[in-house]
């Protein structure tokens, strides 16, 4: 809530600044503080603290930290499963979901009348007894570590589950509140990881194995995954899927309107549509395997992953994608990292083409 409180603080001052610029005349500075504050309040999210807030979230309800545990304790996720500690910023027990070795945790506590669900990585803040000190131990220290593009999609795969796990939470919570007896799922957000950098040109596993090769460009627009067992696979034989704007303009910009194709080897496999929702992007494809919604979250900047995207199917969240622009790495100098989170590698090869698509879209690849 501090970091919520001081992104909206510094949007409204942003705000006034460009309001004086342009009371005293100066258009063009005004105008740029100006976009800055729009910048600012975007990436903040709209509408209520749990509409914008994608670190912490609040659920009125009279659930008991030892009632929830004992609905929670089995549930394996990402983080492991839950234990029982205190937090120094509130009261009474909390129970938490971590740390992993880069030093994420999920906490629940009790605040007011309220439960209180959050990402945090100051893991000083949790006070554990001695039989716990075991799981803070062989953390990765950045300091004393080669970052890598792998090494750092890896980290960021971690920043990202987090963030849908304290979503996830709270969606149950919400259904726990209203229903006491309501199904407790036996895993939450158990993902498998798959990463992507502008130089090396392959979708890769954790493993270091190539699963996609990956091409594209804004000039001509090109976004398409081929199978890199292929005989061809920098030829149009060995292409899986790709997506190809219907329209452009006299300066050969995509035209939104128009629509896109989504083509699955070669064939004609649906349409992909572009809107705004709350303010922020929604892709609908449309394909022969079903209807996917792809929504845009708020920048997850933990881990500087600013366009990261929901991928769901009948309501059910197949993956997450994410990318991160415009990193330095000593090993590759400046590069695109992207990666994708998948809970369900039936339709991998679509969020692959969806990740390449909608990153080049957004000028945001580098090559």
């Amino acid at each position: 809530m501090k970091e919520d409180r001081l992104m909206t603080l510094t949007g409204i001052l942003a705000a006034i600044m460009g309001i004086l610029s342009f009371s005293v005349g100066r258009w063009i500075m005004g105008g740029v503080i100006m976009l800055l504050a729009f910048g600012i309040f975007w990436n903040r999210g709209f509408g209520k603290f749990n509409d914008r807030s994608i670190y912490e979230k609040l659920i009125p309800t009279d659930l008991t930290i030892d009632e929830l545990y004992g609905k929670l304790k089995d549930i394996e996720t990402p983080l492991g499963k839950a234990w029982i500690a205190q937090h120094k910023g509130f009261e009474g027990d909390s129970i938490v979901f971590g740390p992993n070795v880069f030093k994420d945790c999920v906490i629940i506590s009790r605040k007011g009348a309220k439960l209180d669900v959050k990402h945090i990585t100051l893991i000083d803040n949790i006070i554990r007894s001695e039989a716990d000190e075991y799981r803070f131990r062989g953390f990765i220290d950045p300091k004393e570590t080669e970052v890598t593009p792998k090494r750092y999609a890896i980290f960021a795969s971690f920043k990202v589950a987090s963030v849908m796990l304290v979503q996830h939470l709270t969606e149950l919570i919400e259904t726990l509140d209203k229903d006491r007896t309501a199904e407790v799922p036996g895993e939450f957000d158990i993902f498998r990881f798959y990463y992507h950098n502008s130089s090396e040109g392959y979708f890769m596993d954790e493993e270091g194995n190539k699963i996609l090769v990956a091409e594209n460009s804004y000039h001509p627009f090109r976004a398409r995954v081929l199978d890199p067992n292929a005989d061809d696979a920098d030829g149009s034989e060995g292409e899986m899927a790709s997506v190809c704007p219907r329209s452009f303009n006299g300066k050969n910009v995509v035209i939104d309107s128009a629509g896109y194709d989504f083509l699955a080897n070669g064939e004609h496999f649906g349409n992909i549509t572009r809107s705004k929702q709350d303010g922020r992007d929604v892709f609908t494809a449309d394909t022969d395997a079903g209807v996917f919604i792809i929504k845009s979250l708020p920048a997850c900047t933990r881990a500087n992953v600013s366009f990261n995207y929901t991928v769901e199917m009948d309501g059910e969240l197949k993956a997450v994608i994410g990318g991160s622009p415009n990193l330095l790495f000593e090993t590759t100098g400046y590069c695109q990292n992207d990666l994708i989170l998948s809970y369900d590698d039936d339709y991998l090869v679509l969020y692959a083409a969806l990740e390449l698509f909608i990153m080049t879209l957004n000028k945001k690849y580098l090559k």
